[in-house]
């Protein structure tokens, strides 16, 4: 997978985390809400604390395979007010996306403007076929985004993990083409 240097929207700069984020990041991954989905979606094991999760993300960046993990911060404040990424799925045509934002920046879609950037670059960028997310059902706000940045809702699916349902969410090139057109 190619690590982009840097990508842009209107308001947003999206690039690879750097060993000087890991405040922030630590910062995200405290706040309660967000911890909570990351244990829901990722299953993190109490072990692999936010030290380690961060380093693993570094770590990646300079192996064949790096997990496309990407700051989003505000061209305008130019801090980091989340972050999102792909996570390539075993036959390398497809991916998971994740995405969160710190509270105090959510509801002005910010979300939204990432994510339609990122499908972006994973459809154009790496020619992913597929792009798919698993979402708690109570997390109303990060299902809008999926539903908003064109992914459709397929139902629930079971995930063995976490003995837990989640809401999945897809989204294909082809649909993604078509969409494009308007």
């Amino acid at each position: 997978m190619n690590l982009p240097n840097q990508i842009e929207t209107k308001r947003l700069k999206l690039r690879p985390f750097n060993p000087d984020d890991f405040k922030i990041f630590s910062n995200i991954i405290e706040d309660e809400e967000i911890s909570n989905n990351l244990k829901f979606v990722l299953n993190i094991k109490p072990e692999c604390n936010k030290t380690t999760l961060f380093q693993i993300i570094i770590n990646s960046y300079s192996t064949d395979h790096p997990l496309l993990a990407l700051v989003i911060s505000s061209k305008f404040e130019e801090q980091m007010i989340g972050y999102c990424g792909l996570i390539t799925l075993e036959d390398e045509q497809e991916a998971e996306i994740f995405y969160t934002l710190l509270h105090r920046y959510r509801g002005y879609g910010y979300a939204i403007e990432a994510v339609k950037k990122l499908i972006q670059f994973a459809f154009k960028g790496l020619n992913l076929k597929r792009l798919i997310i698993f979402l708690h059902p109570t997390n109303s706000k990060a299902w809008k985004v999926a539903e908003r940045t064109g992914m459709k809702y397929l139902g629930q699916r079971d995930i063995s993990a976490i003995s837990s349902k989640a809401m999945f969410f897809s989204i294909e090139k082809t649909e993604f083409d078509a969409q494009s057109y308007y």
